[in-house]
């Protein structure tokens, strides 16, 4: 086994060389043993076909992790004596072609089989989940007959039906949720894959079985459970009313981890420094829900006095990293906002929206959490929780380098090579990290695209899909790079040629459209001070504002 950087925080396990049975079964040994080592530094473990994620809390040094990663994997007890828990068989009801699978003749053209044979034989195959990814639920399974293998769509449908059965070259899988994809569709499942408000949220898990069943009910096998839903505001507790909902306006906290494993993302704010120091000016806790937007804001009206601050871009008349107070009835209106990056207001005691698997961020891909899992529009009512100190006293400000505020006309980021940088090449990595990109208007929060010379590898990368972290910068086909931000999936099948250190992602949140990005090579130690220097300073300024809180109301 090879331990590699996946970035300043995280690590990268290569287990297996290809997918199958016995990958399966030494990631999930590996898996298994760094869950039971149970090292406080480790924020997240996630399994793939070949490989395994490790997450790291921002406190951790890498070296002394790497070391007791190395020598838990010199003592992991063999397969035959690890307490590996028992495979379950799940049953998954399909209804086979006609309307629920229109791609069933096309397979069959494909493959030269009969309809009914490629259905027999797609039922009679026995398959196991070696991961889960790309979407939440999702499961990759192993064990299709390769006599079924058909090519992806050459033009992706933008939305393929909840619980569409589908073949994606030698792959078939389930689509949990509504989704754009290319794969072959053969039939559908009433079967709900994934409910965030269930107690196991994933109805399939790494390791299960899979068998396919016919039958020709699309009534739903699991109706959604009621969970959470963003409330109305009830008597006697603050609120903001949105008269304009701006653009791409949500809630988001510091993101929903712990659930990469079943391909939830992490998500949260794309700025997630900007978010907590607006959080800490104003008396909250730094993972406080915030509000964030992007180019434009929104226009809220307050229904009570609150202390507010503003972070990430810059709104005219208003100031930026400083705390303010808004009186009862106030408008404060975020739409002339400055063009870089995204804008965060963070509200004294913090928007309260109930949380969905431990986290107030909005998944948009999915609809679930935040808001009613949407953008914020007019008329929508945001409740607030308590301030821990309704008398601040408002007055001073942080630097504006912590803050967001404008961006030169050229941004530098610091990059850490990638898994897979070996392979691209001297040649095509001084191509990378020696030329200006620019950042494409096709960027979003899963990640920011960049347009520039292609980067041409030096010998083809064929990668199953693998774990990704914030910050990744994966290389597409068109060799355009892409880096990774908070609403990334979990694993990932393009080369992860580098990782932007994690002090350099809140600067690369707040680039421009438009504007020139280069990349800047450094190493291992460096990203390591730079990242301890952060978490220090946000230590500083918590500390610094709960001492201001306590002054206040003494002075009271």
């Amino acid at each position: 086994m090879t331990i590699k950087l996946l970035g300043d925080t995280a690590l990268l396990i290569e287990v297996a060389e290809q997918p199958g049975e016995a990958a399966l079964t030494e990631v999930q040994r590996v898996a298994q043993g760094l869950q039971q080592g149970a090292h406080g530094g480790i924020r997240e473990i996630v399994p793939a076909l070949t490989t395994v994620g490790v997450h790291l809390q921002p406190s951790q040094r890498l070296g002394p992790l790497r070391a007791w990663v190395e020598e838990l994997l010199r003592d992991l007890p063999t397969q035959a004596e690890a307490d590996v828990a028992a495979t379950r068989v799940r049953e998954i009801p399909v209804r086979y072609g006609g309307n629920a699978g229109p791609d069933l003749e096309r397979v069959a053209r494909h493959t030269g089989l009969p309809q009914r044979e490629i259905i027999e034989r797609h039922v009679a195959g026995r398959y196991r989940v070696a991961a889960m990814g790309f979407a939440p639920g999702f499961p990759y399974l192993i064990g299709l007959d390769p006599d079924l293998a058909c090519p992806r769509l050459d033009s992706p449908r933008r939305e393929v039906p909840s619980g569409s059965v589908g073949i994606g070259g030698a792959q078939t899988g389930v689509y949990p949720q509504a989704l754009p994809g290319g794969w072959n569709l053969i039939g559908r499942t009433p079967r709900t894959l994934f409910d965030p408000t269930r107690p196991e949220p994933a109805w399939l898990r790494v390791g299960d079985e899979v068998r396919f069943v016919p039958t020709k009910d699309l009534a739903p096998r699991e109706p959604t459970a009621a969970g959470p839903s963003a409330r109305p505001p009830i008597d006697g507790q603050g609120w903001i009313e949105v008269e304009s909902g701006g653009v791409q306006a949500t809630v988001q906290d510091l993101g929903r981890w712990g659930y990469q494993s079943l391909g939830v993302c992490v998500g949260g704010a794309v700025n997630p420094r900007a978010a907590a120091v607006a959080n800490l000016l104003v008396g909250n806790d730094r993972s406080a829900a915030v509000i964030e937007w992007a180019l434009r804001g929104p226009r809220l009206r307050f229904n009570d006095s609150r202390v507010i601050a503003i972070a990430g871009a810059s709104v005219l008349d208003r100031p930026l990293g400083q705390p303010f107070l808004v009186q009862a009835g106030e408008v404060v209106d975020l739409r002339n906002a400055g063009a870089n990056g995204r804008g965060y207001l963070a509200v004294s005691g913090g928007v309260a929206v109930p949380p969905v698997l431990g986290s107030a961020s909005t998944h948009l891909g999915t609809g679930f959490g935040g808001w009613q899992g949407r953008t914020l529009r007019a008329g929508d009512q945001l409740s607030l929780g308590k301030p821990a100190a309704v008398d601040f006293k408002p007055g001073w400000r942080v630097p504006e380098v912590w803050i967001g505020g404008d961006q030169p006309e050229h941004v530098a980021v610091r990059v850490l090579r990638g898994p897979e940088a070996e392979a691209l090449g001297e040649k095509a990595w001084h191509a990378f990290i020696g030329q200006m990109f620019t950042l494409t208007p096709d960027s979003n929060r899963m990640g920011m695209r960049l347009r520039g010379r292609p980067i041409e590898p030096e010998q083809p990368v064929e990668l199953v899909s693998q774990p990704v972290a914030w910050g990744t910068v994966q290389l597409p086909p068109n060799g355009q790079p892409v880096v990774l931000m908070s609403d990334r999936q979990s694993l990932g099948g393009y080369p992860r040629i580098a990782s932007v250190i994690s002090a350099d992602l809140a600067t690369l949140a707040q680039v421009p459209l438009g504007r020139a990005v280069r990349f800047i090579e450094t190493d291992e130690t460096e990203a390591e001070a730079l990242r301890w220097e952060e978490q220090r300073d946000l230590g500083m300024l918590a500390m610094a504002t709960r001492q201001r809180l306590i002054f206040s109301k003494r002075e009271s």
